[in-house]
């Protein structure tokens, strides 16, 4: 498990730090120790001591250069890497000394990770409030510490972040930690996956218990490991009694010491080894055997490459038992037939579960972030995955044209986002779509009448003028795609009512789409149907997901002759559909909802919706994607000292980002 927090003065956290052999004490020299590339432009290597700790939390360099010397400034983060309660178990009653420095390797790569994509500073050259720019360079100070407050085994690191790094041109300015703090379940999956792939390369087994791919060793039974936790409850109990927040570090401190059973000394540790053995032997738990076992077990995988279809099959095989898989039959993100026998099981398992994360992600996101591609597929918790084979895999990706980096406008040039060609397709098809509709379709009425119109059926309602230069848009344009801009409660179904009740009159009549029953429902029960008189005809639209619909005519669109194509035809002419909550449909139903109405000659697609309000489960912002490409009508509310009155704004093309891509 990780946990971050700041570091709020140089002082006092080295005074606390002191205190119980804790960070740069008095303690072992292997307890602490300098890390990452700041540290070495610095000349800081080995232990830790304390006035150069102090200092450099304080913002100075070894020559008393001052970094930084804003009063407000925080002295650095303290990001806490904490092993499984099975682990430390099992290292200090099994007394598997090994375990301690698999923890100080993943501590290690993951401060790697770190360090290389997410220590920066802030550039100011273009903007007064700056922007990041990936430095490289951090200065840390790693500390062991063996149990915790409330004197259970717990065996975790701190690493602690220096307020400072070092730019390319080899000036030292403060750390930018914004994107350590917004990453940190970034970090704590490859923390967690680094842990478990050592330990398991040590003869151990290892079973997932949480999300971000927090682990337990098999052979530990829950009630051991709740056991040694119960006493970090009972503290929780009494800060929760006392008002105390469970971040508040010294109410905690104050409260284990006034609960602590006066016969426990917590500098004697073979007092508390002792007690920890009696409680146990209580249990029945056996530490030192399932180390025993884990040594004769140790790791039997050779990694070496496959070399035959049989062992590709065979690694294949046990990794489907284990985890989900989300590949497809010859995925272009995997290497395929024969090419699969050069593959080490640890490359071909990494090749799957990167595929597996790509395809997870781009059921509900177009493009994603390195780290959020990366801990996609830690978390799936596929045996000997760590990130840095992820990001190999990913450059191979990036490097063969399957995987795509956007353009970047950093000033370090890092793109921020990815994707693969198929989302780019969608997204190049859809606005193809979008164009080959303009001027394609037929206006209901003239634009000179639509406003007395849309009035004479609105019944009890008032129209305002934005919703008067929507339901004219809807009905006089002569585009077949028509987009309207209407935030919650700016009165879009009776706008949706309005337009139906005058296509109605003009013999057209309206379907009404939406993304989910629930909202199918609406359409039905809250629409109605006027006459030019304002007399009720009809209550509710037709209506039907889109999911029902597109099962319906995408094929025989697609077909485009034939029976089928000629029956959807037929069953859609004169049809205007009307998409509500538009945001809510993916990329890809919304291309196909709009390659239906052009090959089948719909004369209206009117999409009505949000796109700050709700945004799809599936992949893709494909309703902004479409406004920024065309001019929109906007409903909106606006607050006013007494009443609330809508507003009328219009979008250009061109206005909104869209996605541009590296081909």
């Amino acid at each position: 498990m990780l946990s971050v927090a700041s570091v709020a003065s140089a002082g006092g956290a080295a005074n606390y730090f002191a205190k119980d052999d804790y960070y740069a004490g008095d303690g072992p020299a292997e307890l602490s120790e300098w890390g990452g590339k700041g540290a070495e432009a610095l000349g800081l290597a080995g232990p830790v001591a304390k006035d150069d700790f102090e200092k450099v939390l304080d913002g100075k360099l070894p020559d008393d250069t001052v970094v930084n010397g804003n009063a407000n400034r925080r002295s650095g983060i303290d990001l806490t890497f904490s092993m499984p309660k099975s682990a430390s178990l099992l290292a200090q009653l099994g007394g598997d000394k090994r375990i301690l420095d698999a923890q100080v390797a993943a501590v290690k790569a993951t401060m790697a990770y770190l360090e290389k994509h997410y220590a920066q500073a802030r550039d100011r050259s273009r903007n007064a409030n700056g922007e990041g720019v990936v430095t490289g360079k951090l200065l840390y100070a790693l500390f062991q510490h063996d149990t915790s407050r409330a004197l259970d085994p717990q065996n975790h690191t701190h690493a602690v972040i220096a307020a400072m790094t070092q730019d390319k041109d080899g000036n030292w300015k403060a750390l930018w930690n914004g994107e350590i703090w917004k990453n940190n379940t970034v970090l704590g999956s490859i923390y967690n996956a680094a842990l478990r792939t050592n330990l398991e390369k040590l003869g151990y087994e290892t079973q997932l218990t949480g999300k971000h791919g927090q682990f337990e060793i098999k052979g530990v039974a829950r009630d051991v490991i709740e056991a040694f936790s119960q006493r970090r409850l009972t503290i929780l109990a009494t800060a929760e009694k006392l008002g105390k927040s469970a971040n508040d570090t010294e109410a905690l401190r104050e409260i284990t010491k006034r609960t602590r059973d006066p016969k426990l000394n917590p500098d004697d540790k073979q007092a508390l080894r002792r007690e920890w053995e009696r409680r146990a032997a209580g249990l029945g738990f056996d530490a030192k055997a399932l180390v025993e076992q884990a040594r004769e077990r140790g790791s039997v995988e050779r990694e070496s490459p496959l070399g035959s279809p049989q062992r590709v099959q065979e690694t294949l095989s046990a990794l489907r038992e284990s985890v989900k898989l989300y590949t497809r039959p010859a995925d272009i993100l995997t290497t395929n037939g024969l090419q699969r026998i050069t593959l080490t099981p640890t490359q071909l398992r990494t090749e799957m579960a990167t595929a597996s994360a790509i395809r997870i992600i781009g059921e509900r996101e177009t493009s994603w972030t390195r780290g959020e591609l990366v801990k996609t597929a830690l978390d799936l918790g596929v045996k000997g995955v760590t990130a840095d084979g992820v990001e190999a895999r990913i450059g191979v990706l990036v490097a063969g044209g399957r995987v795509l980096e956007g353009k970047s406008d950093r000033l370090d040039g890092r793109p921020e986002r990815f994707t693969t060609p198929e989302h780019v397709a969608i997204e190049r098809a859809t606005l193809a779509n979008v164009a080959a509709g303009k001027g394609a379709g037929q206006a209901i009425i003239e634009a000179a009448e639509a406003p007395g119109r849309l009035r004479q059926v609105a019944g009890t309602h008032e129209l305002n003028a934005e919703q008067i230069a929507a339901g004219t848009l809807a009905l006089a344009s002569k585009d077949r795609t028509i987009v309207i801009q209407g935030v919650a409660g700016a009165g879009k179904t009776t706008i949706i009512s309005a337009i139906a009740s005058v296509a109605h009159q003009e013999g057209r009549e309206v379907i009404g789409l939406a993304f989910a029953n629930k909202m199918v429902s609406d359409l039905r029960c809250d629409t109605v149907i006027r006459g030019p008189d304002g007399e009720v005809v009809r209550q509710g639209i037709t209506a039907r997901t889109v999911s029902s619909f597109v099962n319906e005519h995408l094929r025989p669109a697609l077909e485009g002759s034939g029976p089928k194509f000629e029956a959807s035809r037929e069953a859609l002419r004169g049809k205007v559909l009307v998409l509500d909550e538009a945001s809510l449909v993916a990329n890809k139903p919304m291309n196909d909802l709009l390659t239906i109405a052009n090959r089948l000659g719909v004369e209206k697609l009117v999409m009505i919706g949000d796109r700050a309000q709700l945004q799809p489960i599936e992949a893709g912002k494909s309703f902004s994607l479409i406004q920024s490409d065309m001019r929109s009508t906007c409903i909106r509310r606006r607050a006013t000292r007494a009443t609330w009155q809508s507003v009328r704004c219009t979008h250009q093309p061109g206005t909104c980002r869209t996605s541009v891509w590296r081909s």
